[in-house]
């Protein structure tokens, strides 16, 4: 019998080991399929740094949802390695040649779900501690 047959509301099961990782320059993780991007170094050796808040992003926060894309996953990446080194979103987004506005975009989720100040300083403190 199955929880919706008995009337019970059923159980989340919680996952066990990390589904985002840092290889080298790619970074590799598994939503339904596996999904793998490459990144420039400076910006892999940032990810590798904050592995856990990416994890955390992509699987269990509440803009999870948002991350179905291996490109909105980089698009993170990104963002968050641009606010940690105190450059300009248009700069970051010239070097890497991507388009500044999906780096805007994304932030603009981060903050109306309210989680945008915390993941910064989490990463800050990631930074800080390593």
């Amino acid at each position: 019998m199955t929880p919706s047959e008995s009337g019970e509301a059923p159980q989340r099961r919680r996952r066990r080991k990390r589904k985002l990782e840092v290889r080298d320059n790619k970074v590799v993780f598994r939503k339904r399929l596996v999904h793998e991007f490459e990144l420039p170094p400076e910006v892999a050796q940032f990810a590798k740094k904050i592995e856990d808040i990416l994890d955390w992003l992509v699987f269990d926060s509440p803009v999870a949802s948002s991350f179905r894309h291996p490109h909105s996953v980089r698009t993170l990446v990104f963002l968050l390695y641009a606010r940690a080194m105190g450059t300009p979103i248009a700069v970051v987004a010239k070097k890497l040649r991507i388009a500044h506005e999906q780096l805007y975009r994304l932030e603009r989720l981060l903050t109306r779900h309210g989680i945008k100040d915390q993941v910064y300083q989490m990463v800050s403190r990631a930074l800080k501690s390593r």
